[in-house]
Formats: structure tokens, C-alpha cells, sequence
């Protein structure tokens, strides 16, 4: 069982790489400690296709760096995984297909938004996650509209700044409360919209 969970776990983190040499590893080149985590594979290492050799070996390096909180934490996503079913599962897949194949950019704008949301004290990000979850198929779409106008027109008033203007901008968004962001670029819509009229 513990094999199996670590094995699982080991592939799970494993980052999909585009391109695998051909070659497999012999059990002899794995390290000492590599062959102790990789154990329950010792009888049919060989017969195991190259690249997942390759990948379990890249595991148990990964593994072997981690600390014991992070060990801990990759316990627990392996124990979401296995709980979830194969249509939940698929959808996960699919997620990281398409952030991998995200701009740098589009990923570093995730990733800041990801850490915007674990900074929410529990019972916002409770709130928040229950609103989205609690929108009907046609909701989330709608949502997800509004979103795409909101950065379109934050492109369009960017697009008249000057490279500093714009620089300062960025920092000053980054700085606000999501509420305060949200109440700037409204006023900033309001106030454009104003001076079109004008």
C-alpha cells in the first residue's frame, strides 16, 4: 500500500515533458536511495517502458528534496486524486493541459491570482468558491464574459499610457484590495466614458 501510494504520488507530481530520451535506466543507475523509494518496482524495473522508468526516477529525486511539510502536502493531493473519479480526474487534466499551454505571461497572471486567493482569510475564500460552485453553467459563462470585457477595456485605457504611466499603473493595481481594484476601474470606466461623451 505504501508503495503504491508513493508510486502514485511520484507520478502525480512528475511534470509532463515534451520530449523523453528512448533510453531506459537500469536498475544499477539508480541511486541507493532512489532504489529504496522505487522498491516495489525492483523485479519488473526492466520491463518497464523507458520513459516511465525516466519519470519514476525523476519522482524519487523530486521526492528525496522535499521537506517534510511539502512531503505532506503532496500526500494529500495524491489522496484527492485518488478520490476522485474518472470524469473529475479528466477535467484536471485537461486544466493543466491548457495552462501548459499558456503564455509565461497568461501563467504568471494565474499563479498571482492564485496567491491573491490562498492570502483571503478562510471564510472569504469559502464564500467565494461557494458563489462560483452555486452558478448555473449559463452564469459561469456570463461571468467569465464580463471578466473578458472588463480586461479588454483595461487594455484599451492602458493603451493610451505612456511605457512609465502604464508601469506605475501595474504597480498600483497590484497593490490594491481586489475591492479596491474593483472600485478603481470602475471609476477609471466611469470616467472615460465621461470624457468620450464630453
Amino acid at each position: 500500500m505504501k508503495t503504491r501510494l508513493l508510486t502514485l504520488l511520484l507520478l502525480f507530481l512528475i511534470p509532463l515533458t515534451a520530449a523523453i530520451a528512448e533510453e531506459g535506466v537500469s536498475w544499477d543507475a539508480l541511486s541507493e536511495k532512489e532504489q529504496n523509494l522505487l522498491e516495489g518496482y525492483k523485479d519488473s524495473w526492466s520491463e518497464l517502458p523507458p520513459q516511465r522508468q525516466q519519470r519514476l526516477q525523476k519522482g524519487a529525486g523530486r521526492w528525496e528534496k522535499m521537506s517534510e511539510e511539502q512531503r505532506q502536502k503532496a500526500k494529500q493531493r495524491m489522496q484527492r486524486w485518488k478520490s476522485m473519479d474518472a470524469e473529475q480526474k479528466e477535467k484536471v487534466k485537461e486544466r493543466f493541459e491548457r495552462f501548459n499551454n499558456l503564455t509565461p505571461e497568461q501563467q504568471q497572471n494565474i499563479r498571482k491570482r492564485q496567491k491573491w486567493f490562498k492570502n483571503l482569510p478562510e471564510d472569504k475564500r469559502k464564500e467565494l468558491r461557494e458563489r462560483f460552485q452555486n452558478m448555473s453553467d449559463e452564469e459561469k459563462k456570463e461571468f467569465r464574459k464580463k471578466m473578458q470585457k472588463k480586461r479588454q477595456k483595461m487594455r484599451e485605457h492602458m493603451q493610451d499610457m505612456t511605457k512609465e504611466e502604464r508601469q506605475a499603473f501595474r504597480e498600483k493595481m497590484q497593490n490594491m484590495s481586489p475591492e479596491e481594484r474593483r472600485l478603481f476601474i470602475q471609476n477609471q470606466t466611469n470616467s472615460n466614458a465621461d470624457k468620450r461623451i464630453d
